[in-house]
């Protein structure tokens, strides 16, 4: 019996350890993961991406400016990460924002948001591009995107910055 407690409070105590010191994602990374309903995004940006959401200007983006100012985070989102087939913009579907806390300082400030959702109605046979046009300060003026659709075998890597913001998919 007490080997069963033992064994789960290590267990508890891992999970609460990963979920304080982890990440989602990488800064600066993202994947799109195909299937035949479209592409599952997950991408993590720098807050600095977002400085209109900083209301105090200090170079920062707490907890609290996120909660106020998500509505401005949610539509620049929409408005600067999407796809295009053709002459079609393809936004976010079911987009969801999760603030990530800096590993530097009390946990108050925010260094990335990871965006996830899903775009719909895709063919990634017929010109689809993928398009990032969210860059904060210096540091942060790359994207680093893997597209995957596994069922196919298809693997592509590719990098955006702030003057090459889009890039052909497959």
């Amino acid at each position: 019996m007490f080997n069963m407690i033992k064994k789960y409070a290590v267990f508890g105590f891992f999970i609460l350890s990963m979920s304080t010191h982890a990440h989602l994602m990488v800064a600066d990374h993202g994947t799109l993961n195909f299937d035949e309903t479209g592409a599952y995004l997950v991408i993590s940006l720098a807050s600095s991406n977002f400085s209109e959401a900083d209301l105090d200007n200090n170079g920062q983006l707490s907890f609290n400016e996120f909660k106020q100012a998500k509505d401005i985070i949610f539509t620049k989102t929409l408005g600067g990460v999407y796809m295009q087939q053709a002459d079609k913009i393809k936004q976010i579907d079911g987009l969801m924002l999760s603030p990530q806390a800096s590993h530097h300082g009390d946990g108050t400030d925010i260094d990335q948001i990871v965006v996830m959702g899903k775009f719909i109605n895709i063919d990634h046979t017929q010109g689809l591009s993928f398009h990032n046009t969210l860059y904060g300060d210096g540091a942060h003026t790359k994207l680093e995107m893997t597209a995957k659709y596994k069922l196919l075998g298809l693997k592509q890597g590719f990098e955006l910055t702030p003057k090459q913001q889009y890039a052909k998919v497959f």
